[in-house]
């Protein structure tokens, strides 16, 4: 039987929960059951990318906010995440980190990820002191709390910015955090979603090198899951296509015949006993020269 979230852990062990969301919408999208059970509990979202896009300039010398079809005002954005949370009872941070689409490479000023497609890919070298400075921040504004439960997406469908946060997560909890990793929704609901190729959460968990430990569950309260995303107006007909979708999505998405969202404790992955005694061998040839 899978256990429930809530029922293993010790609120009382934790200064606050730390949920880390890489757009102005994945926490409530993986975790709004979480967030609806957590009223009453100290919790934080800290939205990583809510920047808004760094200017670009214009021929006549001038600089204008540039725009990617199809992609919302990071400040339209902003407003309904700010909406979300204060009707969740839930605090928050909106970090001015820009979208990957967004992102400019500080040696070239030209875009990181040139396409959309482009945002399902691994990390770009370009993109390190972002990272970087990303979890010097996050240092601050999470381990200064005192003991947390951090909460992060795993990466599945393999989008950037996700990967980006679930691998700042894991230097977080060296650094003393207790980490939980969340499926990435709807990613992980829709395998057509994301990179595509029904991604999951052994394979996400597997770019990280780590292997799971164990699956943890929480009951999702299905009317106030979509009351909390119906603040997100842009992004629901494009997640879901309607009230409707949005709906059969939550609802189909099940443990036992029961809506849920599903949490993952994972460790470092070991390496198989073949693969330790060729880079033991290698070590000793290393230092033999």
């Amino acid at each position: 039987m899978t256990p429930r979230l809530l029922d293993q852990l010790d609120f009382d062990a934790f200064e606050r929960v730390v949920i880390l969301s890489p757009h102005l919408d994945d926490a409530a999208l993986s975790c709004g059951g979480l967030l609806h059970a957590l009223q009453g509990v100290s919790t934080l979202v800290v939205t990583l990318c809510s920047g808004n896009p760094p200017p670009v300039a214009t021929p006549d010398g001038s600089s204008k906010a540039p725009a990617r079809r199809g992609h919302v005002s990071p400040r339209i954005r902003r407003a309904e995440d700010i909406a979300a949370m204060r009707a969740i009872d839930a605090g928050f941070v909106h970090l001015s980190f820009p979208d990957a689409i967004y992102r400019r490479s500080l040696q070239t000023g030209k875009l990181i990820y040139l396409s959309a497609r482009q945002r399902w890919v691994a990390p770009h070298g370009d993109d390190a002191a972002h990272i970087e400075e990303l979890f010097q921040l996050l240092r601050r504004i999470c381990l200064d709390l005192g003991p947390i439960l951090l909460v992060s997406p795993m990466g599945i469908g393999d989008h950037v910015d996700h990967q980006i946060t679930a691998r700042v997560a894991m230097r977080l909890a060296a650094a003393g955090a207790s980490l939980l990793f969340y499926e990435d929704f709807p990613y992980v609901a829709d395998p057509r979603s994301g990179r595509g190729g029904g991604d999951g959460p052994q394979a996400a968990l597997a770019r990280l090198q780590l292997e799971p430990t164990e699956r943890l569950i929480v009951p999702v309260n299905i009317e106030g899951k979509m009351r909390l995303l119906r603040h997100y107006v842009s992004q629901v007909p494009v997640l879901f296509g309607s009230d409707e979708g949005m709906r059969a999505a939550i609802t189909g998405y099940q443990h036992d015949g029961s809506a849920c969202e599903f949490f993952w404790r994972a460790g470092k992955a070991r390496t198989p006993r073949r693969n330790r005694a060729i880079a033991t061998i290698q070590a000793k040839g290393e230092s033999a020269r």
